[in-house]
Protein backbone atom coordinates (compact mmCIF):
# COMPACT_ATOMS: atom_id res chain seq x y z
CA UNK A 1 0.00 0.00 0.00
CA UNK A 2 2.64 1.99 0.20
CA UNK A 3 4.03 2.09 -3.07
CA UNK A 4 0.28 3.90 -3.88
CA UNK A 5 1.70 7.16 -2.61
CA UNK A 6 4.76 7.88 -4.61
CA UNK A 7 2.59 6.98 -7.72
CA UNK A 8 -0.73 9.30 -6.82
CA UNK A 9 2.00 12.14 -6.18
CA UNK A 10 3.81 11.32 -9.54
CA UNK A 11 0.62 11.50 -11.81
CA UNK A 12 -0.70 14.16 -9.62
CA UNK A 13 2.49 16.27 -9.87
CA UNK A 14 2.24 15.51 -14.32
CA UNK A 15 -1.60 16.71 -13.74
CA UNK A 16 -0.77 20.25 -12.20
CA UNK A 17 2.61 20.71 -14.00
CA UNK A 18 1.01 19.96 -17.78
CA UNK A 19 -1.13 22.60 -17.49
CA UNK A 20 1.19 25.70 -17.92
CA UNK A 21 0.11 29.10 -15.27
CA UNK A 22 1.08 32.45 -16.44
CA UNK A 23 3.78 32.15 -14.10
CA UNK A 24 7.17 33.25 -15.81
CA UNK A 25 10.88 31.65 -14.92
CA UNK A 26 13.36 33.96 -14.81
CA UNK A 27 16.49 32.34 -16.59
CA UNK A 28 20.30 32.26 -14.87
CA UNK A 29 22.47 34.92 -17.15
CA UNK A 30 26.63 34.38 -16.72
CA UNK A 31 26.54 36.18 -13.91
CA UNK A 32 26.21 35.07 -9.96
CA UNK A 33 22.76 36.69 -9.53
CA UNK A 34 20.60 33.90 -8.27
CA UNK A 35 17.41 32.92 -10.20
CA UNK A 36 14.35 32.73 -8.17
CA UNK A 37 11.48 30.32 -10.45
CA UNK A 38 7.91 30.55 -9.48
CA UNK A 39 5.07 28.12 -10.00
CA UNK A 40 1.81 28.50 -9.21
CA UNK A 41 0.76 25.20 -7.63
CA UNK A 42 1.81 24.10 -4.34
CA UNK A 43 0.74 21.10 -2.57
CA UNK A 44 1.74 19.74 0.75
CA UNK A 45 0.63 15.95 1.09
CA UNK A 46 -0.53 14.65 4.84
CA UNK A 47 -1.09 18.02 5.80
CA UNK A 48 2.08 20.61 6.90
CA UNK A 49 4.89 18.50 7.42
CA UNK A 50 7.58 19.58 9.80
CA UNK A 51 10.34 20.91 7.41
CA UNK A 52 12.85 22.72 9.92
CA UNK A 53 15.22 18.70 10.12
CA UNK A 54 15.27 19.15 5.89
CA UNK A 55 15.96 22.90 6.40
CA UNK A 56 19.55 22.66 5.54
CA UNK A 57 20.95 19.08 3.72
CA UNK A 58 24.58 19.68 2.57
CA UNK A 59 26.46 16.76 0.59
CA UNK A 60 28.91 14.26 1.35
CA UNK A 61 30.40 11.16 0.07
CA UNK A 62 30.85 7.39 0.83
CA UNK A 63 34.42 6.95 2.08
CA UNK A 64 34.63 3.45 3.72
CA UNK A 65 31.96 1.55 2.06
CA UNK A 66 32.77 -1.39 4.30
CA UNK A 67 32.16 0.10 7.84
CA UNK A 68 29.93 -0.28 9.78
CA UNK A 69 30.19 2.98 11.76
CA UNK A 70 27.66 6.24 9.68
CA UNK A 71 30.53 8.79 10.80
CA UNK A 72 33.40 6.52 9.10
CA UNK A 73 31.77 5.19 5.99
CA UNK A 74 30.66 8.75 5.19
CA UNK A 75 32.66 12.13 5.03
CA UNK A 76 33.20 15.50 3.16
CA UNK A 77 32.83 15.01 -0.56
CA UNK A 78 36.39 17.04 -0.92
CA UNK A 79 36.44 17.61 -4.41
CA UNK A 80 33.46 19.81 -4.35
CA UNK A 81 33.44 21.34 -0.76
CA UNK A 82 37.64 22.48 -0.52
CA UNK A 83 38.66 22.28 -4.30
CA UNK A 84 36.09 22.76 -6.72
CA UNK A 85 33.35 24.45 -4.72
CA UNK A 86 30.77 23.10 -6.91
CA UNK A 87 28.15 21.16 -4.56
CA UNK A 88 25.18 22.19 -4.00
CA UNK A 89 23.31 22.67 -0.49
CA UNK A 90 19.65 22.14 -0.36
CA UNK A 91 17.91 25.14 1.61
CA UNK A 92 13.83 24.87 2.53
CA UNK A 93 11.46 26.31 4.55
CA UNK A 94 7.65 27.52 3.94
CA UNK A 95 8.64 30.03 1.75
CA UNK A 96 11.13 29.17 -0.34
CA UNK A 97 13.32 26.15 -2.22
CA UNK A 98 17.11 26.89 -2.62
CA UNK A 99 19.79 24.93 -3.96
CA UNK A 100 23.06 27.30 -2.68
CA UNK A 101 26.20 26.89 -4.39
CA UNK A 102 28.84 25.64 -0.93
CA UNK A 103 31.10 28.16 -1.19
CA UNK A 104 29.17 30.91 -2.20
CA UNK A 105 25.27 32.35 -0.53
CA UNK A 106 24.99 34.35 -3.42
CA UNK A 107 25.05 32.07 -5.77
CA UNK A 108 21.93 29.81 -5.93
CA UNK A 109 18.41 29.06 -7.86
CA UNK A 110 15.23 29.97 -5.82
CA UNK A 111 11.60 28.33 -6.11
CA UNK A 112 9.24 30.45 -4.33
CA UNK A 113 6.68 28.18 -4.66
CA UNK A 114 7.15 24.02 -4.65
CA UNK A 115 5.41 20.86 -3.28
CA UNK A 116 6.87 18.80 -0.45
CA UNK A 117 5.72 15.50 1.18
CA UNK A 118 7.47 13.73 3.80
CA UNK A 119 5.92 10.12 4.43
CA UNK A 120 8.07 7.43 6.37
CA UNK A 121 11.77 7.78 5.30
CA UNK A 122 11.76 9.44 1.60
CA UNK A 123 10.99 13.66 1.92
CA UNK A 124 10.50 14.66 -1.73
CA UNK A 125 10.93 18.17 -2.97
CA UNK A 126 8.45 18.96 -6.81
CA UNK A 127 9.43 22.10 -8.93
CA UNK A 128 7.82 22.42 -12.20
CA UNK A 129 9.78 20.26 -13.91
CA UNK A 130 12.39 17.76 -11.11
CA UNK A 131 11.38 15.69 -8.31
CA UNK A 132 13.98 15.73 -5.84
CA UNK A 133 13.51 11.82 -3.80
CA UNK A 134 15.48 11.48 -0.67
CA UNK A 135 15.50 8.66 0.52
CA UNK A 136 16.42 7.49 4.54
CA UNK A 137 19.71 4.78 3.56
CA UNK A 138 21.42 4.90 7.39
CA UNK A 139 19.58 5.07 11.08
CA UNK A 140 20.93 8.23 11.33
CA UNK A 141 19.96 11.07 9.08
CA UNK A 142 21.72 10.03 5.79
CA UNK A 143 19.80 10.71 2.60
CA UNK A 144 20.49 9.08 -1.10
CA UNK A 145 19.66 11.60 -3.50
CA UNK A 146 17.03 10.69 -6.85
CA UNK A 147 16.22 13.02 -9.38
CA UNK A 148 13.00 12.56 -11.62
CA UNK A 149 12.30 14.66 -14.11
CA UNK A 150 13.96 16.98 -16.33
CA UNK A 151 17.62 16.88 -14.71
CA UNK A 152 18.69 20.32 -13.71
CA UNK A 153 21.65 22.11 -14.74
CA UNK A 154 22.87 24.26 -12.13
CA UNK A 155 25.98 26.40 -12.82
CA UNK A 156 28.52 25.94 -9.39
CA UNK A 157 25.76 23.55 -8.17
CA UNK A 158 26.88 19.92 -8.43
CA UNK A 159 24.11 17.96 -6.81
CA UNK A 160 25.80 15.13 -5.07
CA UNK A 161 24.37 11.67 -4.47
CA UNK A 162 24.58 11.76 -0.52
CA UNK A 163 23.17 14.58 2.09
CA UNK A 164 22.76 14.99 5.57
CA UNK A 165 21.33 17.51 7.77
CA UNK A 166 23.93 20.60 8.72
CA UNK A 167 24.64 19.82 12.13
CA UNK A 168 25.58 16.45 11.63
CA UNK A 169 28.41 16.98 9.72
CA UNK A 170 30.87 17.62 12.48
CA UNK A 171 30.10 14.11 13.97
CA UNK A 172 32.09 12.63 10.70
CA UNK A 173 35.54 11.35 11.01
CA UNK A 174 36.50 13.46 7.34
CA UNK A 175 34.44 16.35 8.06
CA UNK A 176 36.69 20.08 7.12
CA UNK A 177 39.36 20.25 4.15
CA UNK A 178 41.63 20.46 6.85
CA UNK A 179 45.01 23.02 6.12
CA UNK A 180 44.14 22.60 2.41
CA UNK A 181 45.23 25.72 0.15
CA UNK A 182 43.46 24.42 -3.11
Amino acid sequence: MKNTHPFFLIILLLGIFSCKPDSKQTTKEKTSAPTIIENTSVKKSGGDPDLSQFSKLVPIEIKDDKSTDIYKKYGLEFSGNCYACDLAVFKINKKNFDLVNICDENDFERYKKFTHENSDDVFKIGTPETIFIFTKVEKEPIYQLKIEGKKPNFNNKRIAKFYTVENLIEKFEEHDCDDFEG
